[in-house]
């Protein structure tokens, strides 16, 4: 039996960054795509963490992303999308965060059940592997992330 990397093992997928300009977006995207192309993802969901000043209703649609500002929460800091929270509430295999973790959501990409949290560009003791990327480039940053998981040998 050979051993899987932490990769070639994910099966489902959660992806969380902060948007910064549709330019950056479209890159993200479309990197990201074509990693995926050649993975054994299934089950992906996609957040991107828009800023209270950017109307997401203008950011191009996708069936896999989840456009999240701090307008989505009520007075109580409850999450109004009720489809992405029931989303946040399937287990997923891997979660990789690009960046900052201040945005609203956070708590609640906490409390989803994960099997390897990843966190890039950034230190938080919540995550199981901290990496930087030494780029802000998506394209780079993406390429960098899964090269790397792809040394991790699972113990599966």
């Amino acid at each position: 039996m050979s051993a899987k990397n932490i990769w070639e093992s994910a099966k489902s997928l959660l992806v969380a960054f902060n948007y910064e300009s549709e330019e950056q977006l479209k890159d993200f995207r479309k990197s990201l795509d074509s990693m995926l192309n050649a993975s054994n993802v299934d089950r992906l969901i996609i957040i991107v963490n828009v800023p209270k000043d950017v109307d997401k209703n203008l950011l191009p649609p996708h069936f896999l992303i989840y456009y999240n500002s701090p307008l989505d929460f009520n007075f109580w800091n409850k999450l109004k999308d009720v489809q992405l929270e029931s989303e946040l509430q399937r287990a997923y295999d891997l979660m990789i965060w690009f960046g900052h973790t201040d945005a609203k959501i956070f708590p609640y990409v906490q409390e989803t059940p994960v099997q390897r949290k990843i966190i890039v560009n950034e230190t938080d003791p919540n995550f199981d592997l901290q990496l930087n990327a030494g780029s802000e480039v998506p394209s780079e940053m993406l390429h960098f992330v899964i090269d790397t998981l792809k040394k991790i040998s699972t113990n599966e």
